[in-house]
């Protein structure tokens, strides 16, 4: 068919020789095999983006269908917790609702810490005195007791390193070898407030690296009021995470537990409900750090990084973060926690500021039992079933407990020779 069509072309034209023929015909079928082999691999190039695009909707009905099984066999496993709690009463809106508000009350359920949730119940039904209140009132007494000038501690210490060289040395080294991290609790009272201390307090840290040499920047983690989660990790993008490793920050939201009725009795403290779907639920507390830190696995990364003193903290205007004095202080005298106290007036500051060692920090993480836990008697308005019908409860009085716990309790599980206390003066 080629050499006719070829022959044809040679009649319509001038007359060409049989070498002139023959390099044509040579020509044209270079030409349809370009053609052809262009077709294939176009052909072949779509099939195999098909293919792609297949594999990635399996993939991605794959990814939900095992989410949905993880979070099928996490309320089947809170289930029976809540039924051994005599808690079964908060699945009643299971039973009833649109599909939207019984998915909203299976998520709430699924992400309870039951073991902590539980510990929180038995330790409130018999309260034992805890003795870190008294650690930090009777800290002048104690032996431990390390005295940092205020002005060593905010001007970054370039006036005290002579003073507490052996601690600013063994400090630097725990940054430089990357052995420290940072956790820090923000509130969410005022959010104008919590973003100046932000711009405070991670300016100033920033600045801090800056005049350590060879720093590496220290595994971050923020925890926050769910309400604010969202507006820290846009203050960090926007201000470039302030010189942070971004693969090394955290930003979590605050645990919470539910909201149990107030009585005496373990068996008659039932958790109460806003509305069928949607259960009670008030902040446990700064204790509660270890099981966050725990449940989001960022426990098993500080292991895995090699971590071994760790800053947990309060945003206060007295706080600096990561100053190679405290880590030094703690690392220097071999304790298992160090708490930075300072006294005006008599009045010991709000929040915290803790060192822990990264096997104090295993132990809170991984005993819950070793949190101790107080009940709070607040005032709520609640639904209850009675007799299949949902009832709204308005009471003038407190009618239920916020259980809470508190980080200075790691001070109840460290021996006295493992503690100090690094008492800012002024």
């Amino acid at each position: 068919m080629l050499c006719r069509l070829i022959q044809k072309i040679r009649i319509q034209l001038h007359p060409v020789s049989t070498c002139g023929f023959h390099l044509l015909k040579i020509l044209c079928l270079i030409l349809i095999w370009r053609v052809e082999r262009c077709g294939l691999h176009h052909q072949r190039v779509f099939l195999r983006s098909t293919h792609v695009l297949r594999n990635q909707r399996k993939k991605g009905v794959r990814w939900d269908w095992k989410e949905k099984k993880k979070l099928q066999r996490r309320i089947t496993a809170a289930k029976k917790v809540l039924h051994e709690m005599e808690q079964g009463h908060i699945l009643e809106g299971l039973l009833s609702g649109d599909k939207l508000e019984k998915a909203s009350l299976a998520e709430q359920i699924a992400s309870i810490d039951f073991q902590l949730f539980k510990h929180a119940m038995h330790s409130v039904s018999k309260q034992v005195d805890s003795m870190s209140k008294n650690v930090l009132a009777n800290s002048s007494s104690r032996k431990n007791v390390m005295r940092i000038p205020r002005e060593t501690l905010m001007n970054h210490g370039e006036k005290g390193k002579n003073v507490f060289s052996t601690e600013f040395s063994k400090g630097r080294e725990i940054l430089q070898k990357s052995k420290a991290a940072i956790v820090l609790v923000t509130n969410g009272s005022d959010s104008d407030i919590v973003d100046a201390e932000f711009q405070r307090l991670l300016n100033s840290f920033s600045e801090l690296m800056k005049v350590e040499e060879n720093h590496i920047s220290p595994p971050f983690v923020i925890i926050s009021p769910d309400n604010h989660v969202d507006s820290v990790r846009n203050y960090l993008v926007e201000n470039d995470y302030f010189g942070f490793d971004t693969q090394k920050v955290w930003v979590l939201e605050e645990m919470k537990l539910p909201v149990v009725s107030l009585s005496s009795e373990l068996e008659s403290k039932k958790i109460l409900l806003k509305s069928p779907w949607e259960i009670l639920q008030r902040p446990a507390g700064t204790g509660a750090i270890f099981s966050s830190l725990s449940s989001n696995k960022i426990l098993e990364s500080f292991n895995a990084m090699g971590i071994e003193y760790v800053q947990i903290c309060s945003l206060s205007d007295e706080l600096v973060l990561g100053h190679p004095l405290l880590f030094g202080a703690a690392s220097s005298r071999g304790v298992d926690v160090g708490v930075k106290l300072r006294k005006t007036s008599d009045k010991t500051e709000d929040g915290f500021d803790l060192v822990l060692s990264i096997d104090h920090l295993n132990k809170m993480c991984r005993d819950v039992a070793k949190a101790r836990f107080s009940a709070h008697p607040e005032q709520h308005e609640h639904m209850e079933h009675v007799d299949g019908q949902w009832v709204t409860v308005q009471p003038e009085a407190a009618n239920s407990h916020r259980l809470s716990t508190d980080v200075t309790s790691v001070l109840d599980s460290c021996s006295p020779d493992k503690l100090c206390v690094m008492e800012i003066v002024e």
